[in-house]
């Protein structure tokens, strides 16, 4: 299976003729990869024995080949100095590769003499190869150049133009001097480039300064050969190679990651990673060839160093692969250690930081520039911000999907479909979390809405006691001090008043037993909901309002259930009375597919225009919800009012059993 996965959204890469030269970068590629091959393949077929030229040859042509794709891709968006160089390294390269080849073409195959062609091994690397990590890291950026990068970009430009007129022109002089120079310029180079990486303020961009100040140094160290004999030559050509893996890969990271000069593209993980494999082959190809020239020709010697090479080869190999899949794929190799990682988020003493923890548990262990988890089209946790390249993927619990998953590549990057799958994998750890955090929250919400509604009762309570009950007291003392007084001189009158404040009682012992039977009357605990229901229906038929009641059988419902279902009952039925104008209303309830159904309706006035939601409605609405179920207000016939609840028989968190 191929290992692309193409992002979601990508900018449209056609350049414009202002901003890039898709001809002339594919004319770089061609003329760069046609010379470099064809010198390894000329050298290959009229070169019996591998010698130390060999190696510098190899690296000529991994430098054409190399940086005759990076130019290529960088021309075809941008026409920048930069892309220019690592044209003139790429076709460089290519030229000393052929170079070396034709004189081994010539004595071989009789190709005709021509010096000027096998001079190109000795100095058409030069420009390109010196210019590299002497003046291209100064140009490395999207802003202007201060006075002391001006000058260091000065000193390079001056160096490579010097160095490369001496091997032209004399090519039997000593160029210790100006290499020299040139290994000190690159330790400077090196050394600028890590103080921009010391204080870049993005992580992702540090890290690729760094890959860049470590191939400058290297690359500066590789020449330090050619100025201490005692070092033996192949080393530079394997430092070299070594560079080609390094300063290459860190050139487009940078110019990728911090899409500098406008190039905004996407390169696959995979393609990365097999590139960078390739160059670790070469590498080793070349250690090889070193570590055969190093120990002679001696046949004993080349059978130590060929045993020395089977012996570390697995090793050395195992290493490399671990260490590009780190590289390129983040964790996605080894998912275990993401699971250990984002499985230690569970543990947190804040629940409700848990999807903060696990998104950017993922967004580290992928190698990902950002991570968004979305639940009902509202953000729930993220990391990073994302630019380009968006990836939803579905985040499914228990066969059900609950949120949706975002994550981004880092700019200049695809993911790839290992990538992909892994975070496919980790996502359930996420629907666990949200999942959890959800319910936490619906958790938080139910407990609102009972302290709401607990607070709502006991307003109700306030307001009774408050202008009912509490001034009848104060006019029960005032009646009995008023029997007090004429006791003695009118006792008829005395009687009077003691007949009305008796009657004045037994009102308002009913008044509160109407109160406490609103909360819960005894009837739904005794004999259910039912009874409570017709209870409550003989009740208002006293006062003049008829109430016509149709209750279904109705299976055992728990307290809760039936207390919400005859609270509803009585504040539509008082809503009827209050609001509708007529004194009839009808109710029903039934049980329908494990939901039981209650309906108040009326013939009256019906809902005025613009009526806004009073107390009794909320309440409704806030006892239906907190089981799971809703309350339903609309329109009856031609202008009644109906009022519909529907209330699941077992919500979540409530046990079966209690009233019928």
């Amino acid at each position: 299976m191929s290992d692309l996965v193409a992002p979601a959204a990508l900018p449209d890469p056609a350049p414009t003729p202002a901003d890039g030269a898709p001809r002339t970068a594919r004319a770089v590629v061609l003329a760069a990869w046609v010379l470099g091959i064809s010198a390894i393949v000329v050298y290959a077929l009229t070169t019996p024995r591998i010698g130390a030229d060999s190696l510098f040859l190899f690296v000529d042509a991994s430098v054409a080949l190399v940086y005759g794709a990076v130019a290529g891709v960088l021309l075809t968006r941008r026409q920048h100095p930069v892309a220019w160089l690592l044209a003139v390294a790429a076709i460089g390269g290519g030229m000393a590769a052929f170079g070396g080849a034709y004189r081994g073409a010539e004595a071989v195959w009789g190709w005709p003499s021509l010096p000027w062609v096998v001079s190109w091994f000795s100095w058409a690397w030069v420009p390109g190869t010196i210019a590299l990590f002497i003046v291209v890291p100064w140009l490395m950026r999207d802003r202007a150049l201060g006075p002391w990068s001006r000058v260091g970009l000065a000193l390079g430009v001056v160096t490579t133009l010097a160095l490369t007129v001496q091997r032209m022109v004399f090519p039997m002089s000593d160029p210790r001097v100006l290499l020299g120079v040139v290994v000190v310029l690159g330790l400077i180079t090196a050394a600028a480039v890590a103080w921009r990486a010391q204080h870049e303020p993005v992580v992702r961009d540090r890290v690729a300064l760094g890959w860049l100040t470590l191939g400058v140094a290297v690359m500066a160290l590789s020449f330090v050969p050619l100025l201490w004999y005692a070092i033996p030559p192949w080393t530079m050509a394997v430092l070299h190679l070594v560079c080609q893996v390094l300063f290459s890969g860190a050139i487009l990271v940078v110019v990728l990651r911090q899409q500098l000069w406008g190039i905004d593209l996407a390169v696959s993980r995979a393609l990365v990673a097999g590139i960078l494999a390739v160059l670790l082959v070469g590498a080793y190809v070349v250690a090889v060839l070193g570590v055969q020239e190093a120990v002679g020709d001696t046949q004993t010697s080349q059978v130590a160093a060929a045993v020395v090479v089977v012996l570390a080869a697995p090793f050395l190999r195992q290493w490399a692969g671990r260490r590009v899949g780190s590289l390129v794929y983040g964790e996605a190799l080894e998912p275990h250690r993401a699971v250990s990682a984002m499985g230690a988020g569970f543990a947190s003493d804040d629940e409700r930081a848990l999807l903060d923890v696990l998104v950017a548990q993922l967004a580290s262990s992928m190698r990902l520039q950002s991570v968004a988890l979305t639940s009902g089209g509202a953000t729930v946790a993220s990391y990073g911000v994302p630019s380009s390249n968006v990836l939803e993927l579905p985040v499914v619990h228990r066969g059900q999907e609950i949120g949706v998953l975002v994550v981004t590549a880092p700019p200049g990057e695809w993911l790839g479909a290992r990538t992909v799958k892994a975070v496919e994998d980790l996502s359930d750890l996420l629907a666990a979390g949200l999942a959890l955090t959800l319910a936490l929250r619906e958790a938080d919400a139910a407990r609102e809405r009972l302290t709401n509604a607990r607070l709502q009762e006991r307003k109700v309570i306030r307001r009774e006691l408050h202008d009912g009950l509490g001034p009848w007291l104060a006019g029960l003392r005032l009646g009995m001090q008023g029997v007090r007084n004429a006791v003695r001189p009118d006792p008829d009158l005395a009687e009077s008043l003691l007949d009305s404040l008796s009657g004045e009682l037994d009102q308002r012992i009913a008044d509160v037993r109407t109160l406490s039977h609103s909360l819960l009357p005894p009837a739904i605990e005794q004999l259910g909901l039912a009874a409570a229901l017709q209870e409550l229906a003989a009740r208002w038929e006293q006062t003049g309002m008829r109430v016509r009641l149709r209750c279904a059988p109705l299976p055992t419902l728990s307290a809760p259930v039936a207390a919400a279902a005859y609270a509803i009952v009585s504040e539509s039925v008082t809503n009827a009375t209050k609001h509708s104008g007529v004194d009839t209303c009808a109710v029903t309830v039934e049980v329908d597919h494990g939901v039981l159904r209650v309906e108040c309706t009326d013939d009256g006035a019906g809902l005025a225009p613009g009526a806004r939601e009073g107390v009794g409605l909320r309440a409704m609405a806030e006892r239906a919800s907190e089981l799971g179920g809703e309350v339903v207000v609309g329109t009856h016939g031609t202008r009644g009012t109906r009022v519909s609840a529907l209330i699941p028989l077992e919500p979540a968190g409530v046990t079966a059993g209690g009233v019928a």
